[in-house]
């Protein structure tokens, strides 16, 4: 019995420290893109329990086709970046980085997914973790 209550606490840290590694600050849900004008993504890392060592991240936007978004598992159409990110403090309160970028014209227009792909090492073992932030945007 005690085995049982000392997992299920250690899955309750694992779990609230994964959840915690990073954030999407901007853009958000409902956010319109304009092609021809640059945007911004804001990447934050907020303070975290477990130590995490930063591999890197991939920005990228894919089109949704009828209503249907692609899983960022399976596709995660035009990258923008991919490489290493260093989040630094800030006055204005927390670690975080930000990048422009611009909407060309070979962007479809219409509904689009945003993703934040991030890759990380975990805790002192360490633990190899992969996450996605999502936004869901319209290119016009």
């Amino acid at each position: 019995m005690k085995s049982i209550v000392i997992v299920s606490v250690l899955a309750s840290v694992v779990a609230v420290a994964f959840g915690q590694t990073i954030e999407l600050g901007s853009p958000q849900n409902g956010d319109v893109l304009q092609t021809g004008q640059n945007f911004t993504v804001q990447v934050i890392q907020p303070e975290s329990m477990a130590s995490v060592f930063q591999i890197g991240i991939a920005l990228s936007i894919d089109n949704c086709n009828n209503g249907v978004c692609p899983q960022p598992t399976q596709q995660l159409g035009d990258v923008l970046y991919a490489g290493p990110w260093a989040p630094t403090a800030h006055p204005q309160g927390g670690f975080y980085q930000n990048f422009t970028f611009p909407i060309t014209d070979e962007f479809t227009k219409g509904p689009a997914v945003f993703t934040l792909s991030h890759f990380c090492l975990i805790g002192a073992g360490p633990v190899p973790y992969t996450e996605f932030r999502n936004a869901s945007v319209t290119i016009e």
